[in-house]
């Protein structure tokens, strides 16, 4: 009997911001179990005394993968086997579409990681998706939907999704999602957002995330429009249109070292204005990756380091910064024990079901590389109304923890996932080098805070469900059926027999 490999002990922050000494946090990052302990039993476990535990304690804590009778390899053939049922059942499943209607852009941001499709002028970048291609793209997605897979909804971007002059092919994109019956959302500049209200009302547009890096000036050096001219009253102004007219907006800050101290100012400038009063309003802020300039980049903590300083609780911090929103938002999910603990070993969407189309055809599986062709996974075949795809798909879609070497073991794998395969490829030149950043700290910094809260609120010391119990239900056939079949089918009734999936 040993701890798990894959075992974390964490501290217990109230919301006080004060620890809770008596008690330790237990978080075991391969089956996703967290439960709080007497610090003296916690104490116990990390040293390896199961001894001196509570009988009924230790069998807990066995059952639950805390503590495990199975060696390291035994533990990291797990890992595997629950990587390879979420690639091959769920991220294989499920398709999430960008459609680009046009590279073009009216903003110059000096940061933006698409500058360099500038490059191939402006002839090019006024070219918009032609009837014919949506018409394409439209029937391959439909192609998919009919064979089972889940399209979740189609997200307009760019360039910028939303000119004025491109107005009718964006009609003719959501008309066909219309007819497939998909959400849309549009990732927007919202400088031409006043072109689009009716039909983004019309079509019943689920969200519109807009970007705005500060107040008045400071946005305006960061988000300056082609011409020259300052961005940052229009935006806000077409903004608060679409609040009043009951459109569900999320702003995005983009921060690095020139307006991290400049937050405040935004802040205050829209909570006079009134925005923050719309329930359909929200904002969060995000580091910039910016490569060509490293100078000006920041660690996600420097955010929540400063909305802490200008009067932010931790909680409030977290629910304003991106990573930290997110990681704590699917603790708190868990914690309601509806469902199991996520499994996923895909850092986001590109390493499983997205597919960017740019106006050309060309299949992106990021976001952050469109506009470079030798990049493309694939493209769609007009005659044919279907996406070919090269063997380049393969080398995003085998980029997950279960298979990447350095990620194999570790406690943060189904959580850090590996971090971002382009940025990985940007600063090491490989996509299979790991780039955790700073994943771990806000592991750590999220999960002892939302643990905490739920500590002084009900005292409950089992927190989340555990996979350890649908693991220990799968034979050893059933172990290497779901390792060798390529029958999602088998697989299915595999895992639905285990207990996978809550009923």
């Amino acid at each position: 009997m040993r701890v798990s490999t894959y075992e974390l002990f964490l501290p217990l922050t109230g919301e006080k911001e004060e620890e809770i000494k008596e008690r330790t946090l237990l978080l075991n990052g391969l089956y996703g179990a967290l439960d709080i302990l007497k610090k003296e039993d916690a104490d116990r476990v990390k040293t390896g005394d199961f001894a001196g535990l509570p009988l009924a304690l230790r069998e807990r804590l066995l059952l639950r993968g805390h503590i495990t009778c199975k060696d390291k390899d035994a533990e990291l053939a797990d890992q595997k086997l629950l990587g390879r049922i979420y690639r091959t059942v769920f991220a294989r499943s499920s398709i999430e579409p960008f459609i680009m209607p046009t590279f073009d852009c009216n903003f110059r941001c000096p940061y933006c990681f698409e500058h360099y499709r500038l490059h191939h002028g402006q002839q090019w970048l006024d070219l918009n998706m032609s009837p014919d291609m949506i018409e394409a793209v439209f029937k391959s997605l439909k192609d998919y939907k009919n064979r089972g897979y889940k399209v979740s909804g189609c997200t307009l971007y760019g360039g910028e999704p939303l000119l004025a002059k491109n107005i009718e092919t964006v009609r003719s994109i959501c008309r066909h999602c219309k007819e497939m019956g998909l959400e849309i959302k549009a990732l927007t500049n919202g400088y031409e957002l006043e072109s689009f209200i009716d039909l983004i009302k019309e079509f019943k547009f689920t969200s519109l995330h807009i970007t705005v890096d500060g107040a008045g000036p400071v946005n305006d050096r960061m988000r300056h429009h082609k011409s020259g001219c300052g961005t940052y009253e229009k935006i806000l102004k077409n903004i608060e249109l679409a609040l009043q007219q009951g459109i569900r907006i999320k702003m995005r800050v983009n921060v690095n070292s020139d307006n991290l101290h400049k937050i405040k100012d935004l802040i205050d400038d829209i909570t006079a204005r009134g925005l923050t009063k719309y329930k359909n309003y929200s904002y969060y802020f995000k580091a910039i990756s910016d490569y060509d300039h490293p100078e000006n980049i920041l660690q996600e903590h420097e955010i929540i380091d400063e909305l802490i300083s200008i009067g932010f609780t931790a909680q409030e911090a977290i629910e304003h910064q991106n990573q930290y929103k997110g990681l704590a938002n699917g603790i708190q999910k868990l914690m309601k024990k509806e469902s199991y603990p996520d499994f996923n070993p895909c850092y986001c969407s590109a390493e499983a079901g997205m597919m960017v189309i740019d106006p050309f055809g060309h299949v992106f599986t990021c976001t952050e590389i469109v506009a470079k062709e030798e990049a493309a996974i694939g493209y769609v075949d007009q005659e044919r109304g279907r996406i070919i795809w090269s063997f380049d798909k393969a080398r995003w879609h085998t980029r997950t923890t279960d298979l990447m070497t350095s990620c194999q073991g570790c406690p943060y794998a189904f959580t850090c996932r590996g971090g971002c395969a382009a940025r990985a490829m940007a600063r090491y030149g490989s996509f299979f080098q790991a780039d955790c950043g700073e994943y771990k700290k806000i592991i750590r910094y999220v999960a002892s805070r939302v643990a905490g809260r739920a500590w002084e609120e009900n005292h409950t010391e089992e927190l989340t469900l555990s996979l350890a119990g649908p693991v220990s239900r799968l034979t050893e056939k059933d172990r290497k059926t779901i390792m060798e079949t390529r029958n999602l089918k088998e697989i299915m009734e595999i895992i639905e027999n285990a207990g996978f999936a809550l009923k």
